[in-house]
């Protein structure tokens, strides 16, 4: 026999064995008063998927700025897996602040602004302070890397991304996907920073 819930004393169901409050007064109101409850606490879950769900309709500009901000952090996880501990550019070792340098940046070219192979760690003077120092950020990738690697951030990657759209709903749907990858990045086995960024930029999908 079961146990009432509300007064805890055994009781024979009379319909279903399913039943979970015996049949006295007082239980089957706490039973009413616990079901318009739950009713309503999953009323409110729904709402609340359903704005959360709406959210990227609603502010598409910020959603564009947090997949962006997790793409600039899966890029520097790159170059730190790497060793890379120098800017980009200045080669030298980064102070209090390390960004996620663009080579395009996001206002001249916002087609290949979430592509990691336009994204390297760059020390946050050069980035912000010292307009970017696009000539010595093209001299680090052929150092870094090679002469043909540097070409294909330059004039490679806009011939062949000349543009890529996302909805709304694509910018959530990649959010979640980056924020996965960058909890699970120690996961994945990776050679070197140039194929890792080919394997994250073909797990986040945007550039097919």
């Amino acid at each position: 026999m079961p146990k009432c819930k509300n007064c805890k004393e055994k009781f024979t169901p009379r319909f279903n064995t399913t039943e979970k409050y015996c049949w006295e007064e007082g239980c089957k109101s706490v039973e009413v008063q616990n079901f318009f409850e739950d009713k309503k606490k999953a009323e409110k879950k729904k709402q609340n998927k359903q704005k959360l769900e709406r959210m990227p309709e609603l502010y598409p500009k910020k959603y564009k700025s947090l997949l962006q901000a997790e793409i600039n952090k899966l890029s520097k996880l790159i170059d730190k897996k790497f060793g890379y501990f120098t800017c980009i550019d200045c080669d030298n070792k980064f102070g209090k602040q390390t960004d996620a340098g663009h080579f395009h940046s996001v206002g001249s070219n916002s087609t290949i602004r979430w592509n990691l192979h336009n994204i390297h760690s760059q020390d946050s003077k050069c980035n912000r302070y010292d307009g970017g120092r696009r000539l010595e950020y093209y001299r680090g990738l052929i150092e870094r890397y090679s002469q043909k690697y540097a070409d294909y951030v330059d004039t490679g990657l806009q011939k062949e991304y000349k543009y890529v759209g996302l909805t709304n709903k694509e910018v959530a749907e990649k959010l979640a996907i980056v924020r996965k990858l960058n909890r699970d990045f120690d996961t994945f086995s990776m050679m070197d920073s140039i194929q890792a960024r080919n394997m994250f930029n073909t797990l986040i999908g945007i550039y097919k």
